[in-house]
């Protein structure tokens, strides 16, 4: 046998060379041809999107070929990580695609991409500055019969944004998560729309003064009747919305019609203002507070009549522009107010720097602080917390007489919730409450005092 065949047997098997980075195009042809070669074959297959959501605020600082370079880095780091039959590329703006080739188990898929955000998380150094490239992941795994390239992008793609919608850093696609995108855009699609053509409608649920018995103020709360899907819960809508051009529209159409209804109820002799809801999304726009003023001008309610209520998410967000945008609101004469008290992830350094009025204690707290001893006491502290900073308190779904009573001994201001009205359309609300009020406030002389 000749030596140089000998050597050569005897050298060490060197592993398989792994693929570059692919730009867009060569990827989906790499990736078509490769799973084209496996149909048949029972092997589980991945496909994994990755996304940097904070890069898109660089573009403008660090300009668009750093930003290239730090994507580029960050596929050939998962590409030096993955196995070598699998695929990497940049496909997208911010966005890489990896193609998992072989898989034991689709466990592995989810394994693979807590992998891809042990490798990204970390600050990427650049220079004196460190970057946080906030990846997110979407997964989509072929079932076997399925190994087209297309419906794969399309479901991680679809796993990928509702990653985003609910704040998840990983997000396997499941069928459900299809058929709720598509619903999302039929509805985004039809609520421009309905904005315009009157098919939104607000209702309004009465807050009560804990110590009168009687209306301080109501909550306006958003409705969609959707001709074909039926009622819209107002979370839904407004996911539907945030992030997009019509949340400007809603905020508006939502803002005029509060203090146009509002208007009309005072008128027909309540005495009482109007809460109204805004997102994290209409703080960041910087024609807010002059829409505002415009609204007021336009209906002419009383400002200290106004209560703006935003999620506590919303508000601890360290903004300089939503903190700025808050204390305009302030200046104006309106009552900043947190939703959801507690639920969230509230900060006493930064609640201490915002100009807030009222917290409003979320209803898992209050549904249940009779029946748990727990929960009474953490009502009980935040009430305390509240009064210390000089904040009101209300109370949400406040549903019988005995939390009433002992939200009274404990100091809470006003409440809301079915034992004093539901939520109702502005007819129904006038009729109930103005021309029927008897069957309607409660007779605080049948509570026991503290």
């Amino acid at each position: 046998m000749p030596s140089n065949i000998i050597c050569k047997l005897l050298q060490p098997a060197l592993p398989p060379a792994r693929m570059a980075v692919l730009p867009y195009q060569d990827f989906m042809q790499a990736a078509s041809h490769t799973l084209s070669t496996l149909n048949n074959i029972d092997r589980q297959n991945a496909l994994l999107i990755i996304n940097f959501e904070r890069l898109a605020e660089l573009d403008g600082v660090l300009g668009f070929t750093i930003v290239d370079d730090i994507i580029r880095q960050s596929a050939e780091w998962l590409r030096d990580a993955m196995n070598s039959e699998d695929l990497v590329g940049i496909t997208g703006r911010y966005q890489i695609s990896c193609l998992l080739v072989g898989l034991i188990t689709d466990a592995h898929a989810m394994l693979a991409a807590h992998k891809v955000l042990r490798i990204l998380t970390p600050p990427f150094l650049l220079g004196r500055r460190s970057i946080i490239l906030s990846p997110r992941v979407g997964i989509a795994l072929n079932n076997r019969s399925n190994y087209e390239l297309g419906q794969l992008m399309s479901n991680a793609s679809s796993a990928l944004r509702q990653a985003k919608i609910q704040q998840e850093p990983i997000k396997l696609f499941a069928a459900e998560t299809e058929d709720s995108l598509l619903l999302q855009i039929d509805l985004w699609s039809d609520l421009g729309n309905a904005i315009e053509v009157g098919e939104l409608h607000l209702d309004y649920q009465p807050q009560i003064n804990v110590a009168s018995g009687k209306i301080a103020s109501t909550e306006a709360l958003l409705r969609w009747d959707h001709p074909n899907h039926g009622p819209i819960r107002t979370d839904k809508l407004i996911q539907v919305a945030e992030g997009t051009e019509l949340m400007p529209k809603l905020t508006l159409w939502v803002l005029h019609t509060a203090l146009r209804e509002c208007c009309e109820y005072r008128n027909a002799g309540l005495d009482a203002g109007v809460s109204i809801n805004f997102s994290a999304d209409d703080l960041l726009d910087p024609e807010l507070t002059e829409l505002v003023a415009q609204a007021l001008n336009l209906w002419r309610v009383p400002p200290d009549q106004i209560t703006i209520e935003l999620t506590e998410t919303a508000v601890m967000k360290d903004h300089f522009s939503t903190l700025d945008t808050l204390y305009k609101l302030k200046d104006m004469g309106l009552k900043l107010a947190m939703d959801d008290f507690g639920t969230g992830y509230s900060s006493m350094a930064r609640m201490l720097e915002l100009p807030l009025d009222e917290v409003k204690i979320d209803m898992i707290f209050i549904r249940n602080m009779i029946a748990r001893r727990t929960h009474d006491r953490i009502v009980d502290s935040m009430i305390s917390l509240a009064h210390r900073l000089n904040l009101h308190v209300v109370a949400e779904g406040v549903e019988d007489m005995a939390t009433y009573e002992r939200l009274r001994e404990l100091g809470c201001d006003l409440i809301q919730g079915h034992l004093v009205g539901k939520a109702m359309p502005l007819a129904e609300f006038i009729e109930t409450v103005i021309l029927q009020p008897r069957n309607f406030l409660i007779n605080t002389s049948n509570v026991t005092k503290p």
